[in-house]
């Protein structure tokens, strides 16, 4: 089968086509695909209990998430490739063709904020999840690190 490789014009459109249209288009940039979705049925009205719960623990992956990344990025500590657990991350970024390490991290993160990569077995990179009994469990302090992007 032909591979076809999109131009760059077309590789630079992302989000929605038009004013009135409900497509979407968006560029994975590390395996080079375009994705076209459409949307039909979009919310109204203010977000449900149920959506306000799934943004609150989506939320707190994402926290833990950086704070992972943190703890485990390149860094003086660390080394030029950041720690072992990083590294193998990043290779099964590479294997999954992800253009995002969060989301290997994300992926095999469970409820408590430890990461068990397939490669090695349970590793938490030195970072240890916090016990919820702090200031973050009630979720409306800000804590270290909010808004970071990764590296």
């Amino acid at each position: 089968m032909a591979r076809i490789t999109p131009i760059d014009v077309i590789k630079g459109i992302s989000g929605k086509y038009g004013s009135g249209s409900s497509d979407y288009f968006a560029t994975n940039t590390s395996s080079n695909r375009i994705h076209l979705a459409k949307y039909l049925n979009k919310p109204t009205g203010p977000a449900t209990e149920m959506q306000l719960a799934q943004m609150q623990i989506f939320g707190k992956q994402q926290k833990m998430a950086a704070a992972w990344l943190r703890a485990n990025r390149p860094s003086e500590e660390n080394g030029n490739k950041g720690t072992e657990a990083y590294q193998e991350a990043q290779a099964l970024k590479k294997q999954a063709h992800l253009s995002n390490v969060r989301q290997i991290v994300l992926k095999y993160m469970d409820e408590e904020g430890n990461v068990t990569l397939p490669a090695s077995g349970t590793t938490n990179g030195g970072y240890t999840p916090p016990d919820n009994s702090g200031p973050e469990s009630g979720g409306g302090s800000a804590t270290p690190g909010d808004g970071d992007l990764e590296p």
